[in-house]
């Protein structure tokens, strides 16, 4: 070995073993960080420990909302939270924002210390502010039992810098009975957020009053904006709502502000409109010094794809609906697209053919969610829910994907297995490729 080694130095041959330690001198395997945190990628007001590039991790040795409050008093972050009352949409839009961002769909897991067991899931998408920081938008349709998920709904809406509230369509009473727990929360307190916004999805004439009844005499400021066309166009709201007010105080925009949004077409009043005027801030959540509006604004990929219908596939559905009319036992019929929660052909008067749409969208959303939170894949929803004297079908439109139908049917005169054939036979009339 050492002749060989003699003979290599002599001849000039290099020695692999002196090649291969230069190698890792110039560029060693490991290298050392000072700081875990700028090693994880994690910021100072980050909740949760980054554990993947799309989850985040909180480990708790109490309950999930009283861990969110500890958090949320040492950290004081500013947040959105998206809140759902009668409708399940603020999962989806998330989503979207994530998609239009090109950015990725966020989760944090609250685990039990010492056993991993997770008690709760918060999905959020992170969005770029004008300074380079990250604003954390967070839906409270928390993946937790029921308790659990009402708690930290309530903490998120209670404690982010906007709170922002998408309004389904519901009667008076039903939204009235939706909104006393938050009446409630509020006027009971504490309640540090000064900021919402409710966004109502469908014909709503009473939520003004209903909004302006919900803060009591506290010093919350609560606005409402028109009816959106889809759930993706709220967006617009809470992008104008959240500029205004990270405005500065002499009402000036900001640096790079977001362009003033405008209203959808079936909403022609632009800016939402307020129902007080004197808020009163509360630290931690006085106005910032350095104003961050959101830029640039993510828009959306549903809002921007939505196409109106044209007169042939408006003829399609009509005679759909109409061929419904004749199954057995059938009561009303209702042809709908999923994301503007509209008819676009029924059998029935116009009011039953809107909240059927309503209602369908809102039960395909809520199958849709459960099947995601199980497990079982994304193929559309096809389900039967059975009442004391009807049956409610909904099921997908062959190769539609954002339309879908919604039937009542009679139970004393209508029979499911008649009734999925017929449907199958009008699928194959009108629906097929080459029809």
């Amino acid at each position: 070995m050492n002749d060989l080694l003699a003979a290599r130095r002599k001849t000039g041959t290099p020695d692999p073993a002196d090649a291969y330690a230069r190698t890792e001198l110039l560029s060693p395997a490991t290298q050392l960080v000072a700081d875990k945190d700028a090693y994880l990628g994690n910021a100072p007001t980050d909740i949760g420990r980054r554990v993947a590039d799309d989850q985040f991790e909180l480990f708790v040795v109490c309950q999930p909302a009283e861990a969110m409050l500890q958090q949320f008093a040492q950290l004081t972050p500013d947040f959105i939270a998206i809140h759902d009352i009668g409708t399940g949409v603020s999962a989806r839009l998330i989503a979207a924002l994530a998609a239009a961002s090109q950015r990725k769909l966020q989760r944090l897991v609250i685990r039990r210390q010492g056993y991993g067991v997770a008690l709760a899931t918060i999905e959020f998408v992170e969005l770029p502010l004008a300074a380079g920081k990250l604003l954390r938008v967070y839906s409270t349709q928390v993946d937790a039992d029921m308790q659990t998920r009402q708690q930290l709904a309530q903490v998120l809406l209670a404690h982010s810098r906007l709170g922002v509230m998408i309004v389904g369509d519901l009667p008076a009473h039903a939204l009235d009975s939706q909104l006393q727990p938050l009446r409630r929360a509020i006027t009971s307190g504490p309640w540090p957020n000064r900021q919402l916004l409710l966004v109502p999805l469908g014909n709503a004439p009473s939520l003004p009053a209903q909004a302006a009844a919900l803060t009591g005499n506290t010093p919350v400021v609560v606005s409402t904006t028109p009816q959106v066309v889809r759930p993706a166009d709220a967006w617009n709201f809470v992008s104008g709502a959240w500029n205004r007010i990270h405005g500065s105080p002499d009402g000036a925009a900001s640096a790079r502000p977001v362009p003033r949004p405008e209203a959808p077409a079936a909403a022609p009043t632009p800016a939402a409109t307020p129902l007080r005027h004197e808020p009163a801030p509360v630290a931690p959540f006085d106005a910032p010094t350095q104003p961050a509006a959101l830029t640039p604004m993510p828009v959306p990929r549903a809002a921007a794809a939505a196409q109106p219908q044209s007169p042939h596939q408006s003829a399609v559905w009509a005679e759909y609906v109409q061929r419904c009319a004749a199954i057995k036992g059938l009561q009303q019929a209702c042809v709908f697209d999923l994301e503007l929660q509209r008819p676009l052909a029924y059998d029935g008067a116009q009011r039953s053919a809107e909240r059927l749409a309503a209602k369908g969208a809102m039960l395909h959303a809520v199958l849709c969610d459960s099947a995601d939170a199980l497990g079982l894949g994304t193929a559309p929803p096809d389900a039967v829910v059975t009442l004391a004297e009807h049956y409610l079908l909904l099921r997908p439109m062959p190769g539609r994907p954002q339309v879908a139908l919604h039937l009542l049917i009679d139970r004393n005169q209508g029979n499911l297995g008649l009734v999925r054939a017929e449907l199958h036979r009008i699928d194959q009339a009108l629906l097929a490729p080459n029809a």
